[in-house]
């Protein structure tokens, strides 16, 4: 077994028919975030895109990562902060310690690794993605909800209902799976005032997220491997909350969601999510992915969680011992009884993470 480098814009036919060989076998990789189109999507607009590619005696792929970042210090995860997920696609047996080495860093960070997968033994925090599972259908998932004790089916029932009779009738629809140029772009304008807002960082201001977002909505809705699907909440033909996720196969990941301050008292976005789901169930999709976050709109609709960490593969050598002892002092911390002090670390190694992300190649020091 030997492992190569090379950009995912060059990967030979039947290396993508492997890597989607291996997805379609593990059901534990069924984001969006872990195709081979995501890691050429994001190649398309940033030239320090790299994979490595573990390939047998006869030269067939057995595995990949993919990976961002130009300098040899370290590299992050492929799409950066806009990517909520990572893993080996591949089987658990294959050394990722290899990784590192051909693809000539000090470390590969992992912001979000999958636990049950190879990356796994790397990862040193615990957290989980919040997932959506509804391979039975709307109503089948809507029974499992009622089950569980959550109320969300019935609290999105009540604000449709509301904003419905607030409203003239026929006012309120659903537009599903849209291309409305108008609709995306009213998203993106609320998505960056809600950013100004709160004193987020404005990812859109760096044009190769810009572009990657938009490329991704511009793909064709016939490509079944990849691609963007938006869903438009409407009041009078107007939209007032639109959702745009990624898609990948049978599953959808929920990316952004906006929705118009006029009509926040009707919580939209939360209505749109509820009225997503039933109508992709509707069209074959069995899951959406809401992403990790301690959000209670997820835990609420989510039934299943996504076992995930942060951590890094490393080399011997300053850059790894660097990282570790940044989560040392974390867990450090963490154990402590500082209250609310305690969160402190975690948070500034993710602004750390977030800005190294984001900056693009000519931004970064060698």
């Amino acid at each position: 077994m030997r492992v190569d480098t090379t950009s995912p814009l060059v990967l030979a036919d039947g290396d993508i028919a492997a890597w989607r060989e291996l997805l379609a076998a593990d059901p534990a990789l069924t984001s969006p975030y872990l195709t081979s189109d995501w890691a050429r999507a994001v190649a398309r607009r940033r030239p320090d895109t790299r994979i490595a590619v573990w390939r047998r005696d006869d030269g067939t792929a057995a595995g990949f990562l993919a990976v961002q970042g130009s300098g040899a210090h370290a590299a992050m995860p492929v799409g950066g902060p806009v990517c909520d997920y990572q893993a080996l696609v591949g089987p658990a047996t294959l050394d990722i310690s290899l990784a590192a080495k051909v693809l000539n860093v000090g470390r590969i960070d992992l912001t979000a690794g999958l636990r049950d997968n190879a990356v796994g033994e790397c990862l040193l925090t615990e957290d989980v993605g919040h997932v959506v599972r509804f391979p039975e259908g709307w109503d089948a998932w809507c029974a499992e909800r009622q089950a569980a004790g959550s109320k969300v089916v019935s609290l999105a029932r009540k604000r449709l209902s509301k904003l419905t009779r607030d409203h003239e009738i026929g006012a309120v629809a659903l537009d599903a799976f849209s291309t409305d140029q108008a609709a995306f772009e009213a998203l993106i304008g609320w998505k960056r005032e809600q950013m100004h807002r709160t004193g987020v960082t404005d990812i859109f201001e760096h044009a190769w997220i810009d572009g990657l977002v938009r490329d991704t909505f511009a793909a064709p809705a016939s490509d079944p491997h990849f691609g963007g699907a938006m869903f438009v909440l409407r009041l009078s033909g107007q939209p007032v909350a639109v959702l745009f996720c990624l898609r990948a196969g049978k599953a959808l990941h929920a990316w952004f969601v906006a929705h118009d301050p006029k009509f926040g008292d009707y919580s939209p976005g939360f209505i749109l999510i509820a009225q997503a789901i039933k109508t992709a169930a509707a069209q074959g999709f069995t899951e959406m992915d809401l992403g990790p976050g301690d959000y209670r709109f997820k835990t609420s609709f989510a039934n299943y969680g996504r076992p995930i960490g942060s951590g890094f593969i490393g080399r011997p050598g300053l850059s790894s011992a660097f990282k570790a002892a940044q989560f040392q002092m974390r867990a450090l911390v963490e154990g402590l009884p500082v209250g609310r002090a305690k969160q402190w670390p975690a948070k500034a190694m993710r602004r750390v993470d977030i800005a190294r992300g984001l900056a693009a190649p000519h931004d970064r020091a060698a």
